[in-house]
């Protein structure tokens, strides 16, 4: 007879029973255990492997910064990127005269070459320019709060407007 093989008589006649078998039939819970549970458990540890590589994912995206799929993470830096090319598109450059900023420079200019064609009454003229410019900032910052007050859910109730 061969190792992996076992006679066992069932009382008529010699009857040859396979190794693995004769192995389950000599330890079943060590047959159990070294069959079954060890390809589940690590079927196991694969799929929790990939679910936690897919909260990964979801959470930080490829890799960082804005190449590749974005992640929740990818979120705040996305807006504060749209935000600031929004904002620069514009407010543009005073010195380039592009977007508001060229054009509140342009109309300062304008006003202060008005100021210094009134000669003795230039530092006047000057003043109520000033108190002008001071003014509008001012009005269009107030309006500019409220709507921003408005568009949040509850802010405006705590600054009372």
């Amino acid at each position: 007879m061969a190792a992996s093989e076992s006679s066992a008589s069932d009382g008529g006649g010699d009857t040859i029973i396979p190794g693995v078998l004769y192995r389950f039939a000599s330890a079943p819970q060590g047959f159990i255990l070294g069959a079954l549970l060890e390809p589940l458990i690590s079927g196991v540890d694969s799929l929790v492997t990939q679910v936690l590589d897919l909260i990964v994912l979801v959470f930080q995206g490829d890799g960082p910064g804005l190449v590749g799929t974005l992640g929740l993470a990818d979120i705040p830096l996305f807006i504060g990127d749209t935000l600031i090319g929004v904002g620069s598109a514009l407010g543009g450059s005073a010195i380039e005269g592009t977007g508001i900023l060229g054009i509140v420079d342009t109309i300062i200019e304008a006003l202060v070459s008005f100021a210094t064609i009134g000669g003795p009454l230039a530092p006047i003229i000057l003043a109520g320019e000033v108190v002008l410019v001071v003014y509008t900032v001012a009005f269009i910052g107030q309006r500019i709060i409220l709507v921003i007050a408005d568009a949040v859910p509850g802010l405006a109730g705590i600054l009372g407007t």
